[in-house]
């Protein structure tokens, strides 16, 4: 009976084994079809280098794009929580510009739109646009609340 229960066991746990292998290969290979399809050049891509940015008036957000045309002419946008879209170029150091590659990066110095509660806290849209403000591409930026140190009475 003991026989039986232990060679029971080994086969449970050889057929999860080759599941788990079968699983991941298929993984492996929509990891890699993606890979791919990225240095294809599929498309531009905009992604943030801060995603999560404390809330104070020193605020800067890491703003990063790659598939862009190079020495195409960019734009950021943010969309708030309430719809409202504003460029933010102005608060961009250096401006993005995409080099020979089509990859760019820029600083965003969030504060005053902190400091003017034009963001709250949770989650906001930036997007890269064309000249004409056509969106290229997008990504989520996350706005938290700081937290204020508590005193001791």
């Amino acid at each position: 009976m003991k026989r039986f229960f232990l060679t029971l066991m080994v086969v449970f746990l050889a057929l999860g084994l080759i599941g788990l292998t079968g699983c991941t290969k298929k993984t492996e290979t929509g990891m890699a079809k993606e890979e791919a399809a990225m240095q294809k050049g599929l498309g531009p891509m905009v992604v943030m280098g801060t995603p999560m940015v404390k809330m104070n008036k020193k605020a800067n957000a890491v703003i990063m794009g790659t598939g862009f045309k190079p020495k195409q002419e960019i734009r950021i946008l943010l969309t708030t929580q309430d719809g409202l879209q504003s460029d933010i170029g102005y608060a961009l150091k250096p401006g993005p510009k995409p080099d020979a590659s089509g990859t760019w990066g820029t600083t965003w110095s969030a504060g005053r739109y902190i400091d003017r509660k034009l963001v709250k806290a949770g989650a906001h849209i930036i997007t890269a646009a064309d000249g004409d403000y056509n969106p290229i591409a997008s990504t989520i930026v996350t706005f938290v609340p700081e937290k204020k140190a508590k005193t001791k009475k």
